[in-house]
């Protein structure tokens, strides 16, 4: 049970990244917005546990560090987001 948990979060990593690719090159997503940098994430960390589980030390580092790359695009995406909320209600007067 415990390895086939662990395949199938490599196996999500793995897709995880590869989809965020493709759709990048397909100019479905930005690389500047939240979903590439979400898939990123997830993929970094599935690929990075997996590798743990493989004792395979130059191949995790990667990983977390693709996934620290990826936190720190989501909080540049989250910090300079529009703010949609400072916005007046109009009167009907």
């Amino acid at each position: 049970m415990y390895i086939m948990l662990l395949n199938s979060i490599g196996w999500i990593g793995l897709g995880s990244c590869t989809l965020a690719y493709l759709l990048l090159n397909l100019k479905y997503i930005r690389f500047d917005g939240w979903l590439f940098q979400a898939l990123n994430l997830l993929g970094g960390a599935g690929l990075a546990i997996k590798a743990l589980d493989f004792d395979d030390t130059p191949n995790f580092l990667a990983n977390c560090l693709w996934l620290v790359i990826a936190c720190f695009g989501m909080i540049k995406y989250f910090r300079n987001r529009p703010r949609n909320n400072d916005q007046e209600i109009p009167s009907n007067a």
